[in-house]
C-alpha cells in the first residue's frame, strides 16, 4: 500500500497540529505559563492518555472501597454527556441526564460519598473546601483529571488497557492517545489494566519494560471481575443457569471483553452494539423490548444481559418496558482485581497518599 492510499495518512497533518498544541499546553503548565494549584486537602488523580475504555470508574470504586472506613470522600467528575451545566451535586435521585451515567452509578452504590460534576473541577475543588467542616471532604478522588493539570494531585494514577498499550499508540486524530507519550511521567503509579487472568510473569515483566517508568514511578497490573447477574429493577443477584440465550446490549468504549465473559459464561442469541455513553431513545427501547419478545418466543428463559454502566441509563426507561422484559433484565456488575501479590502494596501507597496534608493553597 502506498504512503498516500494508507487510511490514516491524510490524518497525519492534523495529528501533527494537535500534538504540536498539546506540547505547547504541557510546557506552559511545566513552566509556570499556566498556573496548577495546590489544597490544603489528598487528591487523587485517576485518568489516562488515550481516549476512553481503560477502566476508570471502577478504579475509582476501588479507591471508594478502600478508603471510605477512614475518610470522608468526594469524587469530582466532569459528567461527560450529561445535559446540564456548571457545578451539580449528585443524589441518589439524580438522572443520567443530570449527571451523567458514571457519576450516577457511583453515587447509587456510594450514597455516602459525595460526588460532583462540574467541567471546571478547580471551581468545584475550592466549592467543596468552603463547606462547613463537618461536611468538607478528606480526600478527593479526581475522576478522568490527568490532563486537568489546574489542580496538581497529591497522587496521581495512569491507567492503560493491556490490550491497546499506549507505548503503541499514536496522538489524535490518527490514533487514540490524548497526548504524548512522555505525559506518562507525570504519574506516580502506572495501572495496566484488564489484564487476563492468564497473565504469566514473564508477560508482566516485558510490559514493565515496555512502559519505561522512572525509578520512583511505580507499575501495577489489573483485572476486572465479573460479578453474578443482577436485575436492573430489583438490585437483586441472580443465578442464570449457563445455557440462558442472552440479548446482549453494550454502550461501552471497548464491549469486547464483555462479550468475550458473556460468551464463556452463557450463549449469546444477538448483540446490540451501540457508541459509548449513548443515550436511548424511546424508539430504540421499543425496538429492543421488540428484539426479546422474539427471543422470549425460541426460549422462554431468555434473558437481557447488559453492562453496569448502561444499566444506569436504561433503568430510567423502565416505564416503557414491557413486564416481560422488566422480570428478564439484568446487569454484569464489575469490580478491579490487584494482580500478582501486588494489592497489599498498592493499597499502602494509596493509604500513604491519602494521609498527605502538607499542602498549601
Amino acid at each position: 500500500m502506498s504512503l498516500n492510499t494508507h487510511p490514516n495518512f491524510w490524518l497525519k497533518p492534523l495529528t501533527f497540529l494537535y500534538g504540536a498544541g498539546v506540547k505547547m499546553r504541557n510546557a506552559f503548565f511545566d513552566h509556570g505559563l499556566l498556573k496548577q494549584e495546590t489544597f490544603n486537602i489528598p487528591v487523587i488523580c485517576v485518568g489516562n492518555i488515550t481516549v476512553g475504555g481503560t477502566g476508570k470508574t471502577p478504579h475509582v470504586e476501588y479507591l471508594i472501597e478502600l478508603l471510605r472506613d477512614h475518610y470522608r470522600i468526594a469524587v469530582l467528575s466532569r459528567g461527560y454527556k450529561r445535559k446540564t451545566k456548571g457545578l451539580i451535586e449528585a443524589c441518589t435521585e439524580s438522572t443520567v441526564g443530570e449527571v451523567g451515567d458514571e457519576p450516577k452509578q457511583i453515587k447509587l452504590k456510594y450514597p455516602d460519598v459525595r460526588v460532583i460534576v462540574d467541567g471546571n473541577r478547580r471551581r468545584a475543588l475550592k466549592w467543596l473546601l468552603e463547606q462547613p467542616v463537618e461536611k468538607r471532604p478528606q480526600i478527593v478522588i479526581l475522576d478522568d483529571g490527568y490532563q486537568h493539570r489546574y489542580i496538581k494531585p497529591s497522587y496521581a494514577i495512569l491507567l492503560t488497557d493491556y490490550n491497546r498499550p499506549m507505548i503503541e499508540d499514536s496522538l489524535l486524530p490518527e490514533g487514540r492517545l490524548r497526548e504524548p507519550m512522555n505525559g506518562r511521567f507525570r504519574a506516580d503509579c502506572v495501572i495496566i489494566t484488564k489484564c487476563p487472568e492468564t497473565m504469566q510473569p514473564i508477560d508482566r515483566r516485558i510490559a514493565d519494560r515496555d512502559l519505561g517508568l522512572y525509578p520512583h514511578q511505580k507499575a501495577f497490573f489489573s483485572a476486572m471481575v465479573y460479578g453474578k447477574p443482577r436485575s436492573i429493577i430489583s438490585g437483586k443477584e441472580t443465578d442464570l443457569p449457563s445455557d440462558t440465550p442472552l440479548l446482549v446490549i453494550s454502550g461501552i468504549a471497548k464491549p469486547e471483553p464483555f462479550h468475550l465473559y458473556l460468551s464463556n459464561s452463557y450463549l449469546i442469541a444477538e448483540k446490540l452494539v451501540f457508541d459509548d455513553h449513548h443515550n436511548f431513545s424511546i424508539q430504540e427501547i421499543d425496538d429492543i423490548d421488540k428484539k426479546f419478545r422474539q427471543q422470549l418466543n425460541n426460549n422462554p428463559n431468555a434473558a437481557v444481559v447488559t453492562t453496569e454502566k448502561d444499566a444506569m441509563r436504561l433503568a430510567e426507561f423502565a416505564d416503557y418496558l414491557s413486564e416481560e422484559i422488566k422480570e428478564r433484565l439484568f446487569y454484569i456488575p464489575i469490580k478491579v482485581k490487584i494482580m500478582f501479590g501486588m494489592e497489599n502494596s498498592f493499597n499502602k501507597l494509596i493509604h500513604q497518599a491519602a494521609s498527605r496534608t502538607n499542602f498549601s493553597i
